[in-house]
């Protein structure tokens, strides 16, 4: 059984472009966001992880479209788009499907992109081999940071208790 993920995004035609918070994003059009909805997909497909698409709008309809998905099939990932993580005005709508989400697949882990367009390496963060359902418990490149820093207590020293402070 391999990696099955859901990419959930705003509908090209959803967006108004020419709105403060979508024209911050340089080059986005109806065309580019299509055409990096459906990159982003089949780079994901073709790594081996079974990917869905999902575009919503803005509204309660969004909250359905996602149920209605959800409702279907079991979703080992979930991918939220940048233009409804990053978008100061759409956080109620994030967290509505980020509790959505987290009620119907306790189990999913949530991915996030570094950058405008998603890659395989966003999801392998959690799930590093398609053909295995098991997440790592700590995603690569926390762990890495992790020990990078002196503060955080996953370090081997930090296993002898806390520092006395003066």
């Amino acid at each position: 059984m391999s990696v099955s993920a859901i990419q959930i995004g705003l509908h090209p035609d959803a967006i108004d472009y020419e709105a403060p918070e979508f024209a911050a994003f340089a080059g986005l059009s109806r065309e580019t966001l299509r055409a990096a909805n459906d990159d982003n997909l089949a780079l994901l497909r073709d790594a081996g992880y079974e990917a869905d698409g999902c575009q919503i709008d803005f509204g309660e309809t969004a909250l359905d479209t996602i149920r209605a998905m959800l409702g279907r099939k079991r979703y080992d990932a979930v991918l939220i788009g940048a233009g409804v993580r990053l978008t100061a005005g759409n956080t109620p709508l994030f967290e509505a499907i980020v509790n959505l989400v987290h009620t119907a697949l306790p189990h999913a882990r949530f991915v996030f992109n570094h950058s405008a367009a998603a890659t395989p390496d966003d999801i392998r963060r959690h799930y590093p081999d398609p053909a295995s359902t098991v997440p790592l418990d700590l995603p690569r490149d926390l762990q890495e940071a992790a020990m990078k820093n002196p503060g955080n207590a996953a370090r081997p020293e930090a296993a002898h208790g806390p520092r006395e402070t003066r």
